[in-house]
C-alpha cells in the first residue's frame, strides 16, 4: 500500500519524507489545487532518494482545457524535467466539451516516456472518464487519482470501488480529496484500493508580519509530519 503526499514547498518535502510517505506529488500553489512547480523545488526534492517523486504539469489554475500555447508550455515542462531523477509526471487534459482529450494526452505521455504518467482529477471533471479507462491503460498511464467524481473521496466510494474491481489489476486507482488518517480504513474497506493521496496539512499563519501594511500575511497551509505519520500508521494497520 502506498501513501502519497502532495507538497508545494521544501518544508512539505521534509514533512512527507520523515513522516513516512512512499511518494510525493511535487506542485506549487496547493491552495489552487496544485500547479507546475519551479525547478528549484524539484531539484531540492530530488536530493531525497528513498521516496518516489512525481511532478505536476498544470500551467495555470482553473479548468483543464488548454490552448496551443498552454500545451506548448506543458510540453516544455516535461522536456525540462524528464532527465531529472524523478519517477514521473501528473497531468490531465479535457476538450471543450469536458471529455478526456485522449489524443493530446497521448502526445504528452509519449513525450514523458520513459517516465511514468498519472492522470489527476481532470478524470473527475470529465463526462466520459469511466468510458476511456481502457484507452488510458493502452496509452500507458500508471495511475488515476480520483474522488469518485464527488467533492470528497468518502462520498465517491461506490465509483472508486467499481473502478478498482474492473481495472485495478491493470492500472492503479488512487483515492484523493479529503483523505486523512481518520478515513483511510473506511476507504480501504469499502473499495479495496491500495493508494491514498492527501495533503496532510493544517492551516497556520506566518510568524513574520511586516508593519507597513498593518496586517499579517494570509493563512497558509503547512504539511504536518505528524499528520503524515498518522496516515502512515493507519495504512500500516491495514496490513496487520
Amino acid at each position: 500500500m502506498k501513501l502519497e503526499i502532495c507538497i508545494d514547498s521544501f518544508d512539505g518535502m521534509v514533512g512527507a519524507f520523515y513522516g513516512g510517505a512512499d511518494r510525493v506529488e511535487i506542485c506549487s500553489a496547493l491552495s489552487l489545487d496544485g500547479l507546475t512547480p519551479d525547478v528549484g523545488l524539484v531539484d531540492i526534492c530530488c536530493e531525497y532518494e528513498d521516496i518516489e517523486k512525481f511532478v505536476m504539469v498544470r500551467p495555470r489554475p482553473g479548468h483543464f482545457t488548454y490552448d496551443d500555447f498552454e500545451l506548448g508550455q506543458m510540453k516544455a515542462t516535461i522536456i525540462a524535467f524528464k532527465d531529472k531523477p524523478i519517477d514521473g509526471f501528473v497531468l490531465g487534459v479535457l476538450d471543450e466539451e469536458g471529455r478526456l482529450d485522449i489524443e493530446t494526452m497521448k502526445e504528452l505521455v509519449y513525450l514523458a516516456f520513459p517516465k511514468k504518467v498519472v492522470l489527476h482529477r481532470a478524470f473527475d471533471y470529465s463526462i466520459d472518464g469511466e468510458e476511456k479507462i481502457e484507452e488510458l491503460i493502452k496509452m500507458g498511464f500508471e495511475r488515476i487519482l480520483t474522488s469518485g467524481k464527488k467533492p470528497k473521496a468518502v462520498d465517491g466510494l461506490d465509483l472508486i470501488r467499481d473502478l478498482q474491481i474492473e481495472y485495478g489489476d491493470r492500472i492503479e486507482i488512487m483515492a484523493g480529496s479529503g483523505v486523512n488518517h481518520e478515513n483511510i480504513k473506511e476507504i480501504y474497506e469499502k473499495t479495496g484500493i491500495e493508494n491514498f493521496h492527501l495533503s496532510a496539512s493544517y492551516t497556520g499563519q506566518s510568524e513574520i508580519a511586516y508593519d507597513n501594511f498593518g496586517k499579517a500575511f494570509d493563512d497558509y497551509r503547512w504539511t504536518s509530519s505528524g499528520l503524515v505519520e498518522a496516515a502512515r500508521l493507519a495504512i500500516d494497520d491495514l496490513k496487520k
